[in-house]
């Protein structure tokens, strides 16, 4: 079988499990690729459209996050479409936080995106420390819905 033929294999049986990586520039013109890269990554993993929108949204709220807080020039996001699931993990080399002490939004003060992203997948994962950049996973799975398992 030739290359080719055994990469269009896996793609039909839903996805590749190496990670798509994009390497983001800090700016709010960028995100519209990253949502249309998540857009097709979920579609190779058979998401529906109101999936499709769920992860978009995701990734737009920690890209959003990275480019508000983290001071760096650039960001990756990688992309991995498996059968049903999809994880994208948001890193950046900025100052981190201390993931422990994240306060709950207050009103009219913003903090609200981990809070959505939260809402919006079946599992999140911070890695951050103060100083030493932070890493975001967030998976979803298809057919699975994001409120039921997290609220």
């Amino acid at each position: 079988m030739s290359r080719g033929a055994e990469k269009t294999t896996r793609l039909d049986m839903g996805g590749n499990p190496e990670p798509l990586r994009l390497e983001v520039p800090s700016s709010s013109e960028y995100v519209l690729l990253a949502r249309l890269v998540v857009s097709h990554v979920g579609q190779v993993a058979g998401f529906g459209p109101e999936e499709i929108y769920d992860l978009k949204l995701a990734v737009t709220e920690a890209a959003t996050n990275v480019i508000r807080h983290a001071a760096v020039e650039s960001f990756e996001i990688q992309y991995r479409a498996l059968p049903g699931e999809v994880e994208v993990t948001v890193s950046d080399a900025g100052g981190g936080f201390e993931a422990d002490e994240c306060a709950p939004p207050v009103a009219g003060e913003g903090g609200f995106g981990l809070s959505v992203i939260r809402n919006l997948v079946d599992e999140m994962v911070i890695d951050s420390i103060a100083g030493g950049g932070t890493r975001l996973t967030m998976i979803r799975r298809a057919g699975a819905s994001a409120e039921a398992s997290n609220g």
